[in-house]
């Protein structure tokens, strides 16, 4: 299986073109580009300000509003520091960066701008491993889809609420949800899983607004405190985070390679079927001029 990378590859390439465009004086053209990413996100990367070596690069995502009030700005602020700027119009978050700064350290502030959604996400779990929240928390990031983190005593539960557009996905859905838990029972340190479908698990029963139907699955997680210490935090947060992504990535990946298998069987049964066929021993086979034979019925 494929594990797929946290923070956006498109903004990492852009912003370095970018940089590299300043460093020619002859070459600084105007930028306004949008980029697409998982979960709805989209990113707007523009230099429209008087100097054109001033880079903005904002975020639009449903999840943000969510977010906010669970102090994301502060948190936002210090790890981008004097970089945060007021969002831009139709956008929730902007960071802004000079690319001719001669203490700007490129490569850090790359890798910081493509981690601006996992780092925006990341703002709910670091507030419960911290202790700051002791209540459910819930992020809807997708349209009938939601992420709920509900600490507990010893642990924390995180829930997807999962639309499945297909009733193939929910089938494939499921034998990948089983290898999960098959793999737990040889891996002691590896969180509970646990999949329903249609009904909300036990967690969510006093939730209000918690969309429920045939083509809704919930994926429960439980994460102890040695998921959460400071030393395994982060990287615990980027497997969490990127669940929803992974499981679908893979889905899809499954149904292709079925397809292409089910493609190959087809062909090579109408091979066997062509070699098969009975000859016609009324056809009377005739040659043209250049030697070449035909049938005739």
């Amino acid at each position: 299986m494929i594990l797929l990378e946290t923070h956006n590859c498109i903004l990492v390439d852009l912003i370095r073109q970018r940089f590299e465009a300043s460093q020619n004086k002859d070459r600084k053209e105007s930028v306004d580009i949008t980029i697409a990413d998982f979960d709805g996100v989209m990113y707007h990367l523009t230099n429209k300000s008087e100097s054109r070596n001033v880079l903005t690069v904002s975020i639009s995502w449903s999840a943000i509003h969510d977010i906010t009030p669970l102090g994301m700005v502060e948190r936002m602020k210090v790890i981008y520091g004097a970089m945060v700027v007021p969002p831009e119009p139709s956008y929730d978050f902007s960071v802004q960066f000079d690319l001719e700064n001669p203490s700007l350290n490129i490569e850090e502030v790359i890798k910081k701008v493509s981690l601006l959604k996992r780092n925006i996400l990341a703002v709910p779990f670091l507030n419960v491993a911290e202790g700051k929240t002791k209540n459910l928390v819930v992020i809807n990031y997708r349209s009938n889809e939601a992420m709920y983190i509900k600490p507990e005593a010893d642990s924390v539960t995180v829930i997807f609420s999962i639309n499945f557009k297909d009733q193939g996905d929910i089938v494939l859905g499921k034998v990948f949800l089983q290898e999960f838990q098959d793999c737990r029972r040889s891996m002691s340190g590896a969180p509970a899983v646990s999949f329903t479908q249609r009904e909300r698990p036990l967690e969510l029963r006093d939730v209000q607004g918690v969309y429920e139907g045939a083509d809704q699955g919930f994926v429960s997680f439980v994460l102890f405190k040695n998921h959460l210490d400071p030393v395994r935090r982060e990287k615990s947060i980027d497997m969490i985070q990127m669940f929803r992504d992974y499981l679908h990535y893979h889905i899809k990946c499954s149904k292709a390679y079925m397809h292409t298998r089910m493609r190959l069987r087809v062909e090579t049964l109408l091979q066997v079927l062509n070699r098969a066929k009975v000859k016609n021993a009324n056809q009377e086979e005739k040659k043209t001029a250049t030697g070449r034979t035909f049938k005739r019925d």
